[in-house]
């Protein structure tokens, strides 16, 4: 039966890896690195930072991921090029750094992670609906540690307050957040699900957000001309400065939106129009923290309404029409008129703090550990979410604030590894097999990536003796993986990546991944679970799907698909069929019902059939749509509510 496992799987789950061992050395960080230890004197080219207050070993490269280089030798994409991403990404890029040099790893050490936070830190100030901690002052989580102890920074001080992106005719543009006037009620931390509006110039996205200490940058708006409008060319700048009137040289006016803007995109560090002193942040638990109003320009939702009074009283320019934008969507119309990009490197910096260079004064994502844990304890949890929308923790360098974000945040990544190196196996990401999107479903392939997966030397997929009759292995030299305490059949094993087909039970939200190396197991890695989570497979190029001709060959540039040809397309994680799937059996089928709604080149094709055809492969029978112009063409598929990844295409010649 092993022979039946169709040539498609075996060609695309299999990833060559090889295994190397970093080597143990005098130090406190076993590495033969410079090292710097926080709280001495920095040394010089130092590229690790030993923490001897959370005994951890951090990259002194805060934004390594900003490096084109770095981006091209670890094979990640999806970074933007000031260097931020998605959480999912960061998963990835953590996953690369490890498997670096063969499985080596990056400077040597392959048991790189993210910094973790514990779900409940009593040091921090708030408590969420859920009862997750945030606010300023936790120091019980890796980044608040490192901001309060190891760097003696002070809610809601930046550990970057230099930073001044000039984006003409506008300057010192700030990389955090802008206050927004819209309130969308209820929690927040995701995308349009709640909380105070806010808008980042660094990553272009929207957010939500608490508003009793959170501290943002404060740019008005004037929705129209101050005095004579200035003059706007066809063809010209969106945005000009003003250059007559009370209002020249100190403000821009968008030719798009007909909005005034002033000049200095943080105007309230050198002008607080008479806002001044401290003000005390009072919590539901009792606890109260004195703050400046304004801090570097940056200020609490209320204390901006009251500087905008302030400014309006004073005929700002001379104009008493000065508010805060009055949605997100305002401050991204500027951003789009400024010709800013997602990711724009004029707001980036690029100095050092203490023993760290390239530390940004904006939030970097950061994953839950083990309540019982400490700054060592591997990732093996989420944040609460907030509805639908999955959340995950992160931590904000421009005041000293630990929230939960979504998902698709653009934030940046810092990363360490403990200073007593594990010994068992460690994950660093469990992801569809195809895409990598973290969302996994029962009988699906995924791919599992880390350190200590599997004995060193050892790679190589099933083999015709591993299977027992028609029963999948569960285990291949000594290493298997359990999801949510089930055993998964393994098909590839590598030092630093494994690949495993899940069992049909029905998952959690969070099943628990857990893979045994030789007996021993490492520890549990949180992974997203749904009902179904679709992906068709893909060729090596990582955009074409795996589509075959009925004669078998396989179609592509050479042997493009035809208008009106019937063809094979190949998929992965569609969920339940017709038929129950037989735990752990080579043979699987039956069909899906109502057959998902495939388009391509935005046409609907005709399917004909839509099932499993081997463990965890999908087929789709189907019939090209007629007419369609000549080469690639998008081709995505929904079904159960869900669509798989974007940007494949399939190869089409009328």
């Amino acid at each position: 039966m092993y022979r039946k496992l169709n040539r498609v799987v075996v060609l695309l789950l299999l990833a060559s890896s090889a295994a190397g061992v970093a080597s143990a050395q005098s130090n406190p960080c076993q590495t033969t690195q410079p090292l710097s230890i926080l709280g001495s004197t920095p040394v010089a080219q130092a590229t690790i930072v030993y923490d001897p207050n959370q005994s951890v070993c951090w990259l002194a490269n805060a934004n390594l991921a900003a490096n084109p280089a770095m981006q091209s030798s670890l094979g990640v994409t999806g970074i933007k090029p000031n260097g931020s991403m998605d959480y999912g990404t960061a998963l990835r890029w953590v996953a690369a750094m490890n498997a670096f040099n063969n499985g080596a790893g990056y400077l040597g050490h392959n048991n790189w992670q993210l910094p973790v936070a514990a779900l409940v830190d009593k040091t921090c100030a708030d408590v969420g609906t859920h009862g997750g901690s945030f606010g300023p002052q936790c120091s019980g989580s890796a980044l608040g540690n490192l901001y309060s102890v190891g760097l003696k920074q002070t809610y809601p001080a930046s550990v970057a307050a230099g930073l001044s992106g000039s984006v003409a005719p506008v300057h010192n543009l700030k990389a955090s957040y802008y206050w927004a006037m819209q309130n969308n009620g209820g929690t927040s931390g995701g995308i349009d699900n709640g909380g105070q509006e806010m808008f980042s110039f660094a990553n272009g996205i929207q957010g939500g957000t608490t508003i009793n200490d959170t501290y943002y940058y404060t740019l008005p708006v004037v929705t129209g001309a101050i005095g004579m409008t200035p003059s706007c060319t066809t063809g010209g700048a969106v945005v000009v400065p003003y250059t007559s009137g009370p209002a020249s040289g100190n403000a821009v006016y968008d030719c798009s939106t007909g909005y005034t803007w002033p000049a200095d995109a943080n105007l309230a560090a050198s002008n607080a129009f008479g806002i001044s002193g401290n003000l005390t942040i009072t919590y539901n638990n009792g606890r109260m923290i004195n703050a400046p109003k304004i801090s570097g320009g940056a200020m609490l939702y209320q204390t901006a309404t009251q500087w905008v009074q302030a400014m309006n009283a004073a005929q700002y320019l001379g104009s008493s029409a000065w508010q805060i934008p009055a949605t997100s969507k305002t401050l991204e119309d500027l951003f789009n008129d400024l010709n800013l990009a997602n990711g724009d490197t004029r707001l980036l910096w690029t100095g050092t703090l203490g023993p760290f260079e390239n530390l940004q004064p904006f939030f970097y994502w950061v994953c839950e550990r083990d309540q019982s844990g400490n700054s060592q304890s591997p990732c093996n949890g989420y944040a609460p979410a907030n509805g639908s929308s999955q959340l995950q923790w992160s931590y904000d360098f421009d005041s000293g604030f630990q929230s939960t974000s979504s998902l698709i945040q653009k934030y940046f990544v810092m990363v360490y590894y403990p200073a007593t190196p594990a010994t068992g196996p460690v994950v660093s990401v469990a992801a569809n097999a195809v895409g990598e999107d973290l969302n996994i479903a029962p009988n699906m392939w995924v791919e599992i990536k880390g350190a200590n997966l599997a004995p060193a030397g050892d790679a190589r997929i099933a083999q015709a003796f591993d299977y027992i009759g028609n029963q999948m292995p569960t285990h291949l030299d000594g290493v298997s993986a359990t999801v949510n305490g089930v055993s998964a059949y393994v098909f590839y094993i590598s030092r630093t990546q494994i690949y495993i087909l899940t069992p049909p039970d029905a998952l959690p939200a969070y099943p628990q991944i857990v893979v045994t190396n030789n007996g021993a197991a490492g520890p549990p890695f949180a992974a997203l679970g749904q009902t179904l989570a679709p992906s068709f497979f893909v060729l090596s190029d990582g955009q074409h799907v795996v589509a075959t001709h009925l004669d078998g060959i396989l179609v592509g540039l050479s042997s493009p698909a035809q208008p009106g040809e019937t063809i094979f397309v190949y998929a992965n994680g569609f969920g339940p069929t017709s038929m129950n799937v037989i735990a752990g059996s080579t043979t699987q089928g039956g069909v899906l019902s109502p057959l998902p709604v495939i388009m391509v080149g935005g046409k609907n094709a005709t399917v004909l059939f839509a099932g499993l055809v081997s463990p965890g492969l999908f087929q789709f029978k189907l019939v090209v749509p007629s007419p369609l112009g000549h080469g690639d063409q998008i081709i995505n598929a929904t079904f159960g509510g869900a669509t798989t990844q974007p940007g494949t295409l399939l190869s089409v010649h009328p």
